[in-house]
C-alpha cells in the first residue's frame, strides 16, 4: 500500500501528531509505504532522524503564489501512484486534491480524509452557502472520513454511513507499558496557547482564585502567552497577590521530557477551552496519571474521562462550576498514586497510537 499524507503545514512538532504518527505506525508495524508531502516550513525536521525513523519526507517546491497548486500539481502528477490520499480538514485544499486525485486516479484508489472537527465544524458543514457546499462536497469525494469523537461520529454516520469512522486521536508513547510511580503534587497543570479567546485561560484563573482560599495548591500554565492577554494577569495578579507564587507561569516548553516532568507531577490537568476539535494535551495528561477537568465545549472530554471516573466536565464559561470542580478534588481523600496509575493505565490501552492505527489499517486494507 502506498500511502501519501498531503499537509501543506507540517513543522517537526506534527511529526508526533496524528499527521505524522498515523503514517509513520502505519509503515513500521504494517509495511505500508508510507510519504509525507509538504512545504517546507521549518529548516530541520529533528523528528525525522529518531522518533519516525523511517518516515519518507518530501518537500514542495514553491511557485510564487500559492502552496494549495503545489499540492495539486503533485496530486496530478502522482495520483496513479497513490493507493490511499490522505488530506486533513474540510476546506477548498481538501476539496481540490481529492477532486484531482478521484479524476486522474480512475481505477482503484482511496481518499482518507481525517476532519479534526470540532461542534462549529460540524454546524458549518451545512451551511446553506457556497463554503457549506465545498465543505458537503468534499464529504462525497472521501472514501473513507474518520471523526476524532464519538459525539461526532454518531451524527456523521447517520448522514454519511459507514464511510464515517471513530478515530480518535493518540498519544506518542515510548516504552512497553504504562507507567504505574507517580508521587503526586498539589498541582494544577493547563498546557496551550495561553490567552486566546478558545483557551478561555481568563475562566481558569478566575476559578483557581475562587477555589485556591485556605490550600497551598499551586496552579502551573505551560504555554506561550498572548501579548493581548498580559494585562489581564498583571491586573489579576494585583488584585490576587496572595497568589504571586502559587500562579506559575513557564513559557513554551519544547523539551518533551521536561514537559513530561510537569505532567507526572500534576494531580489535576484542566482544559477549559470554550472549543476544541480534540484537545491531545488531555491524553499527555491522563497517560501520566493527572485526574481531567475539561468542558462540554471538548467533546473528546467525554470520550476519554471514562464515564466520570477519571474526570469532571464542566460548561464553557462556567466560573462556579470550574471552581467547585477544583474545590472538590482538593478536598479529595482519594490515593492519588493508585488513581493516577489507573488513569494512566486506561489511556496506555485505549489511547496509544498504536492500536488506533490498527484499527484504520483493517478499514483501508478492505
Amino acid at each position: 500500500m502506498n500511502f501519501v499524507t498531503l499537509f501543506l503545514r507540517m513543522k517537526n512538532v506534527h511529526l508526533l501528531k496524528d499527521v505524522g504518527m498515523i503514517p509513520y505506525i502505519l509503515h513500521r508495524d504494517y509495511g505500508v509505504e508510507s510519504t509525507m508531502v509538504s512545504m517546507k516550513n521549518e529548516e530541520n525536521y529533528p523528528y525525522l532522524n529518531k522518533e519516525v525513523g523511517g518516515l519518507k519526507m518530501r518537500f514542495l517546491p514553491g511557485n510564487g503564489f500559492s502552496p494549495v497548486l503545489s499540492g495539486m500539481r503533485y496530486v496530478w502528477d502522482n495520483a496513479e501512484k497513490i493507493d490511499v490520499l490522505n488530506v486533513y480538514h474540510l476546506n477548498l485544499s481538501s476539496f481540490l486534491f481529492l477532486l484531482i486525485y478521484k479524476f486522474r486516479k480512475k481505477r482503484s484508489g482511496k481518499g482518507y480524509l481525517k476532519l479534526d472537527m470540532d461542534l462549529k465544524g460540524y454546524k458549518r458543514l451545512f451551511m446553506p452557502n457556497p463554503v457549506g457546499f465545498i465543505k458537503r462536497r468534499t464529504m462525497d469525494l472521501a472514501d473513507v472520513i474518520s471523526v476524532e469523537t464519538t459525539v461526532l461520529s454518531e451524527k456523521l454516520i447517520k448522514k454519511y454511513g459507514s464511510k464515517v469512522i471513530y478515530i480518535p486521536n493518540g498519544f506518542y508513547a515510548e516504552g512497553k507499558e504504562s507507567e504505574r510511580d507517580f508521587n503526586k503534587e498539589d498541582i494544577i497543570l493547563t498546557v496551550g496557547n495561553l490567552g486566546t479567546y478558545p483557551k478561555a485561560t481568563d475562566v481558569l484563573l478566575k476559578a483557581f482564585a475562587g477555589a485556591a482560599g485556605g490550600n497551598e495548591w499551586k496552579l502551573v500554565l505551560v504555554g506561550p502567552v498572548e501579548k493581548s492577554f498580559r494585562s489581564f494577569i498583571n491586573d489579576f495578579l494585583a488584585k490576587h497577590e496572595y497568589l504571586k507564587d502559587r500562579i506559575i507561569f513557564t513559557g513554551e516548553i519544547r523539551d518533551k521530557e521536561r514537559l513530561k516532568e510537569y505532567y507526572r507531577r500534576a494531580k489535576i490537568f484542566v482544559l477549559p477551552s470554550r472549543s476544541e476539535s480534540f484537545g491531545i494535551v488531555l491524553l499527555e495528561a491522563a497517560s501520566n496519571g493527572d485526574f481531567l477537568v475539561t468542558t462540554t465545549g471538548v467533546p473528546a472530554g467525554r470520550d476519554i474521562y471514562n464515564d466520570g471516573k477519571f474526570g469532571f466536565i464542566v460548561p464553557p464559561d462556567d466560573i462556579t462550576m470550574l471552581s467547585d470542580a477544583f474545590v472538590r478534588l482538593m478536598n479529595s481523600k482519594a490515593d492519588w498514586g493508585s488513581r493516577a496509575a489507573e488513569i494512566a493505565d486506561y489511556a496506555w490501552h485505549d489511547f496509544r497510537w498504536e492500536p488506533i492505527v490498527a484499527k484504520l489499517y483493517e478499514v483501508l486494507k478492505n
